[in-house]
């Protein structure tokens, strides 16, 4: 049966890839107090939406849901990327947080060196993954190509840096732009057009707009949630920038951007991506 909705579709696809990442993890880390920190993390009520999108790129791009499994390392290194940021920003030396999604840290569970060692070792075994995987040679270099650029120190860990280094003076529109385009987006823009490539969907700038908008647009989104609750007062925000109505007004542009650009996609299933674009109506 197609899957016509992305709400369906991380319904019937999420349980098996939450099963392929405990299993693989369990299997392949020997070290228990190293393999336990990994869980703890990767198992913490993640919502999965970066592997999710790249699965659902795969999908829209022609690939039968049953054969949707030989993509699970790809994805599953999108999602240990993601585990290790998070770890690493938690830490006393970056955000200094002692909960995430209403459960202790890692280094608050496990202790601030235990929590390095865990967040370097999912960044690593990403890589052993998309090595591995069933992807032939040329895809799998440019799965780690995306990847590479998007997460390290071209994207997001520049993205981290800016944070850390620029949290005491504040940003303008372009820069704290920037800051959350590598922060944030482009580590969802890398699950989008590693999704296209590994299933021989051609990458156009159309589906790579709809990244970049929609990686931005999750991060307005956050920061609209965390407005409301009072959260980030004191921190570079869109909302303590320009304003909680500009803000919405912002995100509400570039939602509106990246439908025009899935939709003006060629050869692909538009349905999943366009569904998804629901996720900024909530």
């Amino acid at each position: 049966m197609e899957i016509t909705t992305f709400d369906e579709f991380h319904k019937r696809i999420l349980p098996a890839f939450d099963q392929f990442l405990t299993d693989r993890l369990t299997t392949e880390i020997k070290q228990p107090t190293l393999r336990d920190a990994m869980l703890y993390s990767v198992n913490s009520g993640g919502k999965r939406v970066r592997p999710m999108l790249l699965l659902a790129t795969v999908y829209s791009s022609g690939v039968a849901q049953a054969d949707l499994p030989k993509y699970f390392e790809v994805a599953g290194a999108i999602e240990l990327i993601h585990t290790y940021s998070l770890i690493h920003d938690d830490l006393p030396e970056m955000d200094n947080d002692d909960y995430r999604r209403g459960q202790l840290t890692s280094h608050k569970k496990f202790g601030t060196g235990p929590a390095v060692l865990a967040g370097d070792g999912l960044l690593t075994h990403a890589f052993y993954w998309l090595a591995k995987s069933e992807l032939n040679t040329s895809k799998r270099m440019a799965a780690v190509r995306i990847l590479s650029h998007n997460a390290g120190p071209m994207g997001m860990v520049a993205g981290q840096m800016t944070d850390i280094t620029k949290e005491d003076k504040q940003l303008n529109i372009d820069e704290l732009t920037t800051l959350h385009k590598q922060k944030t987006a482009d580590l969802i823009t890398a699950a989008i057009t590693i999704g296209a490539s590994c299933a021989d969907h051609s990458l156009s700038k159309n589906l790579v707009e709809y990244a970049e908008k929609v990686g931005l647009a999750f991060q307005l989104k956050d920061d609209l949630d965390d407005a409301d609750d009072g959260e980030d007062v004191d921190k570079n925000t869109f909302p303590n920038l320009i304003g909680k109505k500009e803000t919405e007004e912002k995100l509400r542009n570039l939602v509106k951007d990246a439908l025009n650009a899935v939709l003006r996609e060629e050869k692909f299933d538009k349905k999943l991506l366009v569904s998804f674009l629901d996720y900024f109506k909530k």
